[in-house]
């Protein structure tokens, strides 16, 4: 599950009631290092020591010598060229909705529950995000200095995700007619070993570009639903859920007697059945419980 904070207003209970997550645009965070990082884009050059290096080993090629770069590396490079993704276009196309690792973290419930007078919702992780590929949901990286994001190395890594689950494809056919699977089936594990660690690098390359904060953020345990929209400008959007998303409700023990009486009315009529905790300050130490 992951954790949802709100704060005890009409807007936490309206969408609450509607059943929508509210996706803001990064410039609308409070953070001014939000999406904050060095953009590489274009073929890397052979004067690009480190980016031409690094394009070869996503290529396949580890330990690449500068002054005998593989035959054929401008040909393949440049068939590349065009489907390099424009990070800074999808930077303004992403909303983002944000939750949280744990229910019971103290300065959540401090700065985004207003002192446990507000709510936490715990949802279903799958259901949130659902059957869109577009959308995506990452845990937030926290560094010590603004990441880098090349979108070169990301399109290289796409094509070798690509090119080896074709791999397994064609592999797995030849293997119902030909009577080696043996020497196959190692085959299928080596594709299958490049095409995980290429979509490693990818969402590496995702999670740095659309998902890192300075080291001073790392409290939070952030976790990061990035919804992608074909609207321009910066304004938030609102993104349905099903009732079933909703596993529990987790109520601050200070919230207010009259607050606490149309949240509770909401969710027995919203979502009847879902439980609902509660959770207290432990008396011996700077600590929380939920019962």
């Amino acid at each position: 599950m992951i954790y949802k904070y709100f704060p005890p207003n009409h807007y936490s209970l309206e969408n609450l009631q509607n059943g929508v997550l509210f996706c803001r645009h990064f410039e609308d965070f409070n953070d001014p290092f939000e999406f904050w990082s060095s953009l590489l884009q274009g073929i890397p050059t052979l004067n690009e020591v480190d980016r031409f290096k690094a394009a070869c080993a996503t290529w396949g090629f580890v330990d690449v010598d500068i002054l005998d770069p593989p035959d054929d590396w401008q040909e393949y490079f440049e068939s590349l060229d065009e489907a390099q993704p424009d990070f800074q276009l999808l930077f303004d196309h992403t909303r983002i909705a944000c939750f949280c690792a744990a229910p019971d973290n103290l300065l959540m419930w401090s700065h985004y529950a207003d002192g446990m007078r507000g709510f936490c919702v715990a949802f279903d992780e799958s259901l949130i995000l659902g059957d869109d590929p577009k959308d995506y949901l990452t845990d937030v990286e926290y560094l010590d200095a603004p990441p880098l994001v090349d979108s070169f190395i990301y399109v290289v890594a796409e094509d070798q995700y690509d090119y080896h689950l074709m791999a397994i494809d064609e592999t797995k056919t030849e293997m119902k007619y030909f009577d080696k699977k043996e020497v196959w089936l190692g085959q299928l594990e080596d594709f299958q070993q490049c095409a995980d660690e290429a979509l490693a690098l990818m969402k590496s390359i995702w999670r740095r570009a659309f998902a890192a904060k300075p080291a001073e953020w790392a409290y939070e345990r952030e976790i990061r639903l990035l919804i992608r929209t074909i609207e321009g400008g910066k304004q938030p959007i609102k993104r349905a859920y099903p009732t079933e998303a909703v596993k529990q409700i987790i109520i601050g023990e200070k919230m207010d007697k009259a607050f606490r009486s149309e949240l509770t009315k909401l969710i027995a009529d919203r979502f009847h059945g879902v439980p609902v905790r509660e959770v207290r300050r432990l008396p011996s130490s700077y600590g929380l419980e939920i019962s």
